[in-house]
């Protein structure tokens, strides 16, 4: 009778390790993990972790875009730029006969924004002297040549944004946008050549698309999300067709190509730690990252983190992983505009795919599942990864080592410095607090 109450003990718990999206169910979801029944808790397996560059990263059509340049006390400079076409919004374009321009404004919806706000930002427009190409690649390091002349009405113009401040054109308001008045002669190319407006195939070869880009502001500056897929960001041609005031819009819809530019200079403005760590690591150091750690989006840093002698310390144990929560802080001290990321993501290293997404990852189970979001009233995020943990014990599937990102990195600014292995704060310090299961 022994023997069978063992086998059937031994029979759950095999149940919980293949089910672990249950767990919940029975009570894993406490707020104290030692309430559960036999339960031991862990928060000081040993972490090996260190912020490197990021390479690359694909910004082709995203969904947002961002613009602008910042300086950042921790993170040095950051400039975004967009490449973008435009579309025509009505095929068979008629302006009338001798149609007379009035003015022609690049209008670019503003839905957020990182850094200070209370800084001008000088704002450059080019047009693009190349096509985009629809199966090209585009990366935050990519470039396409484009035509010398700044475009800016002002060729000295700058704005400082008020991304939560509707607009008014006239007497009716709109969503926070940008109005940048473009050079007369510019406009008035499209007045003139309404024969290579027919259709986007024929326009694409007369108007490639634009270049917008920041210069170094007088400032700490900020960089804006922009949506341009939104009905606010176009050109806008106003002109006035047989005596009557008459407007149209070149449009950046779902389908027309665009993507960022990211550029970071660290190696003159960033923190001395921060170069140390980063850019001058040396691998040999056994201090770095104990400290002080770094995830920045915009192709900015990534952390990674080890978990060395995490499939030694279970390895001889009978054990169920109830909960593993990897618990990031934010040790900021820079100033409140410098926002927190709301989102953070985990990416490991699969034996047989590559860079992956953790089997946690809320894309298979759940926001609430796998959490990664900020908790202003404690400084601190919490992630679960449960799944990989037991998996990186029981199986051979994972590689060791997972890599922690802002969530969004193409379409978002707001970095995160969060305290290391072994900080002097050890309430800040990065670690994995896991509840087991022994049987």
């Amino acid at each position: 009778m022994r023997k069978l109450s063992l086998l059937s003990f031994i029979l759950v718990a095999l149940l919980f390790v293949s089910c672990d999206d249950q767990l919940s169910s029975i009570g894993l979801n406490l707020k104290d993990p030692n309430s559960l029944l036999g339960t031991s808790f862990s928060d000081s397996s040993t972490l090996v972790a260190y912020s490197v560059l990021d390479t690359t990263l694909n910004t082709k059509n995203l969904g947002n875009n961002v613009l602008g340049f910042v300086k950042d006390p921790t993170f040095g400079t950051t400039k975004a730029s967009y490449y973008a076409q435009y579309l025509l919004s009505g095929n068979s374009v008629n302006f009338g006969t001798n149609p007379i321009l009035d003015s022609v404004v690049l209008c670019i919806r503003l839905s957020g924004y990182f850094g200070d706000t209370l800084t001008s930002l000088p704002i450059s427009v080019y047009e693009l002297d190349r096509l985009l190409v629809a199966d090209s690649a585009y990366t935050s390091t990519s470039s396409v040549p484009y035509k010398p002349e700044n475009l800016t009405f002002d060729p000295n113009y700058s704005v400082r944004p008020r991304p939560g401040t509707r607009i008014f054109v006239d007497t009716t308001s709109y969503d926070p946008h940008l109005r940048i008045k473009l050079k007369n002669e510019f406009g008035q190319k499209f007045l003139d050549n309404s024969s290579s407006m027919a259709n986007d195939a024929v326009f694409a070869n007369f108007f490639k698309g634009l270049y917008v880009t920041v210069s170094d502001p007088n400032g700490t500056g900020s960089l804006l999300y922009v949506n341009l897929t939104s009905t606010l960001s176009n050109i806008s041609i106003y002109y006035k067709k047989n005596g009557i005031p008459t407007k149209y819009t070149l449009v950046t819809s779902s389908t027309a190509l665009r993507f960022n530019q990211f550029e970071h200079d660290y190696a003159n403005s960033a923190s001395n730690h921060f170069i140390n760590e980063v850019l001058q690591r040396d691998p040999n150091d056994p201090l770095v990252g104990t400290q002080i750690l770094y995830a920045q989006p915009t192709r900015g840093v990534k952390t990674k983190i080890i978990f060395p002698n995490i499939k030694e310390t279970y390895k001889d144990k009978n054990v169920i992983i109830n909960r593993a929560e990897l618990v990031v802080s934010n040790i900021s001290t820079d100033p409140d505009y410098f926002f927190m990321p709301a989102l953070l993501s985990l990416q490991c290293m699969s034996k047989t795919e590559g860079l992956s997404f953790l089997p946690d990852d809320s894309y298979f189970t759940s926001s609430e599942y796998f959490g990664a979001t900020y908790v202003p009233s404690k400084k601190e995020y919490r992630i679960r990864i449960t799944k990989y943990i037991q998996q990186l014990i029981l199986q051979n599937e994972f590689e060791n080592y997972i890599y922690l990102n802002v969530s969004g990195s193409g379409i978002r600014a707001n970095r995160l410095i969060l305290g290391g292995t072994d900080p002097i704060d050890n309430n800040t310090r990065l670690r994995l607090e896991i509840s087991y299961t022994e049987y």
